[in-house]
């Protein structure tokens, strides 16, 4: 009974991963098509970044509800507690970084192409560097690999050297130019949300490190 108990138990854990793994999938696609979007002003693959934020969110949900059935039904012990406790935390993450793909998408129709130029190639390699940790953490969580989550989550200097460059040359547009101290205020809004992709893909990383060896860190402090 213990046995057929372990192998249902592994089963419906390994179904848990492969949703998280489609939800990361999608994630990224939506950061790389947002991408796209803002570089090429494609308004149309933007508004499908916005339409699609409701399918993340849909897999959060999901996500959720099988991770407590499981804990309801199962009776997990402590260490699949915490993979569980973990991917509810992981697919949270995403979720959020799935919002700043949206708020990317969305940042076009407000600036225009005079200041985005200026801009756009801080942008482009701050979002490619978030997408990479992105990708590279949904293979350590598919791997259970804690020092490759470690190593994904030093990155997250990368990007905030990127911010601090990207403020400064956006405040320097601003005063330069008060004109476009509207568009300005938008892209500094969005400069923070490409700054907390970064963090929030250092926060499924520490959760990786936590599933894996049972203790709390702080990655990348």
């Amino acid at each position: 009974m213990l046995v057929e108990t372990r192998i249902r138990l592994n089963e419906q854990m390994a179904e848990v991963y492969q949703t998280v793994l489609k939800m990361g999938t999608f994630v990224e696609e939506a950061l790389r098509k947002a991408l796209n979007a803002v570089s090429n002003r494609n308004m149309n693959l933007a508004q499908q970044v916005i339409e699609h934020d409701i399918h993340i969110d849909s897999y959060q949900n999901a996500i959720e509800d099988m991770c407590t059935k499981i804990i309801a039904t199962e009776q997990p012990v402590a260490s699949d507690l915490r993979e569980l406790v973990t991917l509810i935390k992981v697919v949270s993450d995403l979720e959020r970084i799935g919002d700043h793909a949206r708020h990317l998408a969305k940042s076009i129709s407000s600036i225009s192409e005079p200041i985005l130029e200026q801009v756009l190639p801080k942008i482009k390699v701050m979002t490619e560097k978030g997408i990479s940790m992105v990708h590279d953490a949904l293979t350590a969580l598919s791997t259970h690999d804690a020092d490759l989550a470690t190593t994904i989550a030093a990155m997250d200097d990368q990007i905030d050297e990127l911010h601090t460059q990207l403020y400064e040359q956006i405040i320097t547009i601003m005063q330069e130019d008060p004109r476009y101290i509207e568009e300005g205020t938008t892209l500094l809004f969005l400069n923070r949300f490409l700054e907390r992709l970064g963090d929030h893909v250092t926060n499924i990383c520490e959760w990786i490190v936590y599933a894996k060896r049972g203790t709390h860190i702080e990655l990348n402090f």
